[in-house]
């Protein structure tokens, strides 16, 4: 097994603090306020679609794309064994391009941040936009550069479960970039096989992002402090921002 593929593996173990039916709610509450009430979602770097298949259960339909196969093995999974029509596919957030446009597009749980190239967050941008009909709304999240020198910063966080043994390490590589390592030890025969698995998270400030979205013809309708409606703070962890495609097709 390669070490990404046990990563995907326990993602959804790992992330059982995501009150996604929570999130969902907040994030379908910008959409419905933009006249998106039905139709076609896009959920980038979709994962194993946990809220996707929250939004489907809200009537949208859903179409997922992320760069990991394995990802998507265990989403098709999910949304099968819930009954959920869907469509996946395996692409990169800055190379992809859809059959047929949406009416929404999502991209959760900072994952703008594992883009650590400039140029590819702008062509991310473009992508969603030429991929939203007339009037689509964009709603994705980032972490702050506050979250990563003052949260995850250089600190290293254990998991101590029934089935796994992981230390999570992060290493501040400067004051926007983060290094994680994730080393998982797996008992196996009264042994631990080890698997490591390393990425890196930028935070670009949310200036250099609203500049980004509105060069790719964008409106961004606000910016937002984690599930709220509050503006950003000096505090703030993670960030929502809220676009949305003008009226007419460019």
């Amino acid at each position: 097994m390669s070490s990404y593929n046990l990563f995907a593996s326990f993602y959804d173990e790992l992330t059982e603090n995501v009150d996604y039916k929570v999130r969902s709610e907040y994030i379908s509450g910008f959409f419905l306020a933009n006249g998106v009430n039905s139709g076609t979602i896009l959920d980038l770097a979709c994962g194993t679609c946990s809220m996707s298949a929250e939004l489907a259960e809200k009537g949208y339909n859903i179409v997922g794309i992320d760069s990991s196969q394995e990802m998507l093995t265990l989403a098709e999974n999910k949304l099968c064994a819930k009954g959920i029509k869907h469509t996946l596919i395996n692409a990169k957030m800055q190379d992809f391009t859809l059959a047929e446009s949406v009416d929404g597009c999502i991209c959760c749980l900072d994952s703008i941040n594992h883009i650590t190239d400039y140029n590819d967050v702008e062509k991310t941008f473009k992508n969603v936009y030429k991929s939203l009909k007339a009037g689509g709304v964009f709603v994705f999240d980032v972490n702050t550069s506050y979250k990563h020198n003052n949260v995850l910063a250089d600190n290293t966080f254990v998991f101590d479960e029934d089935n796994y043994y992981l230390v999570w390490d992060n290493e501040i590589c400067d004051d926007n970039t983060v290094r994680i390592i994730l080393d998982f030890f797996i008992p196996q025969n009264n042994l631990y096989s080890r698997y490591s698995e390393e990425f890196y998270e930028k935070a670009f400030e949310s200036s250099v992002l609203k500049k980004s979205l509105t060069d790719c013809g964008f409106n961004v309708l606000g910016v937002y402090d984690e599930l709220t409606k509050n503006s950003e703070n000096p505090n703030s962890e993670r960030l929502y921002f809220v676009c949305k495609k003008g009226d007419t097709n460019e």
